[in-house]
């Protein structure tokens, strides 16, 4: 019976990182905000088309004038590990898989630790590590409908194991922190999104192993006046490396096998 019970354990944490619905483990998309002038709609969005993003300003990167911004062409989102079959998916129907490993220094001034798992800014770096290059999107939004074409984007709360950041890293390798969970943190919690360009990287980082729930809220001051909001969430699943669990776990069951035997 304890043999049974110790080798039901070790499925649970294989499968662990698999159990919290359809997982985004990999290639380009964006966390996407929508308005239409009346109801918000926070969504995944995944771009079909290599290139949609020609020309796109990625805040915190300095970029020639002739470089073509096209993403990799191979950085197509994973969902499950199969290609994401649809354009865009509800904002509670994923979770983002943060694979790690651990980077030092980026962001750890104001998560308090010397090393963070990352979902990186750069496409290089996100696509070396084999996770999700992630972006923050308000280009669907007609302009006209909010003061300014402006989307407010501030951090509400954070349930996890650690501390989560959103910061960026200039191209002189400056960090600069947005938002910060930590107490004590000065960030400002908050990040004008302007409509043009309309699509961001930022940095995100969290300091511990676990899920994370992190909610947001997106903001505007309507045209005509008033303000308009609506609080949303984006779960983020940090686990070691599959296939260090994976061995971990199939040396335990081979120990097990052993004792039985």
């Amino acid at each position: 019976m304890k043999q049974t019970f110790s080798f039901i354990c070790i499925l649970g944490v294989l499968a662990s990182p698999w159990s919290l619905g359809a997982l985004w483990q990999s290639g380009h998309g964006d966390i996407g905000i929508g308005f239409d002038g009346t109801d918000w709609d926070p969504h995944f969005h995944f771009h079909e088309e290599e290139g949609e993003h020609e020309g796109e300003e990625h805040k915190g990167e300095d970029h020639d004038d002739d470089e073509d911004h096209d993403h990799e062409g191979d950085n197509h989102p994973i969902i499950d590990g199969l290609e994401a079959t649809e354009e865009e998916y509800e904002i509670d129907a994923l979770s983002v898989l943060v694979p790690g490993p651990t980077l030092p220094g980026a962001g750890a001034a104001d998560s308090g630790a010397a090393n963070v798992y990352v979902l990186a800014q750069d496409e290089t770096l996100a696509t070396a590590q084999g996770s999700p290059w992630v972006g923050l999107a308000v280009e669907e939004i007609s302009p006209g409908l909010l003061l300014d074409d402006v989307v407010n984007l501030s951090l509400v709360d954070v349930s996890g194991p650690g501390v989560f950041s959103l910061w960026t890293t200039d191209a002189f390798g400056g960090d600069s922190v947005l938002m910060s969970s930590a107490l004590g943190s000065d960030a400002a919690n908050e990040v004008g999104l302007a409509l043009e360009p309309g699509h961001y990287h930022f940095n995100m980082g969290f300091s511990e192993e676990g899920i994370y729930d992190v909610t947001f809220r997106s903001e505007g001051e309507l045209a005509g006046g008033g303000l308009t909001g609506t609080d949303f969430s984006v779960r983020f699943n940090v686990v070691p490396e599959p296939s260090s669990l994976f061995l971990l776990a199939l040396g335990a069951f081979a120990t097990l096998r052993r004792r039985r035997v």
